[in-house]
């Protein structure tokens, strides 16, 4: 009987100590952080998007790009790098749109740098399917839900809105 009870007392004591002892622990932590900070760790500076391409378009009817809309109205257009990845920017009076760019393509569609609208989805949308940038010959992609019904492929037409 009474190695039973010293057994006892030692387990509760044993479990009293493990449930206060963390408390204590993270209650010294938060009221001295200052002890538990290394010195090498420094913030690290936040990624430079590089700017590859500037320019100006006109977009004469109302259209969606990848969620977003847009107005009819002049707008400005930047293509940037930022760690390995293309992101287009679509401004028009201080609101801005960045799109990441979902695929890359080496076709030359024209001669000059454009964005392509593509009619649809729909009979009375349009969207803002891709840019093409003349200077880096490439073809960058944004939202190609515009031809993603049967009909849209079929009766959709693609324009191209001249950026200069």
């Amino acid at each position: 009987m009474k190695r039973a009870m010293m057994k006892m007392t030692l387990i509760f004591a044993g479990v009293l100590l493990a449930g206060i002892c963390p408390r204590m622990a993270r209650a010294q932590a938060e009221t001295t952080p200052d002890t538990y900070k290394t010195p090498e760790a420094a913030p690290m500076p936040a990624p430079v998007a590089k700017v590859e391409f500037q320019g100006k378009f006109s977009l004469p009817y109302k259209a969606r790009c990848n969620g977003h809309n847009l107005t009819p109205g002049e707008y400005t257009l930047a293509v940037k790098t930022l760690g390995g990845k293309r992101i287009v920017t679509i401004a028009r009076e201080g609101n801005e749109v960045e799109l990441t760019v979902s695929k890359v393509s080496n076709d030359a569609p024209t001669e000059q740098s454009a964005v392509m609208l593509r009619h649809g989805p729909g009979p009375w949308a349009r969207t803002v399917e891709a840019v093409y940038v003349e200077n880096l010959k490439i073809r960058l992609y944004l939202d190609e839900s515009g031809h993603s019904n049967p009909l849209d492929k079929l009766f959709g037409d693609l324009k191209k809105l001249p950026v200069n």
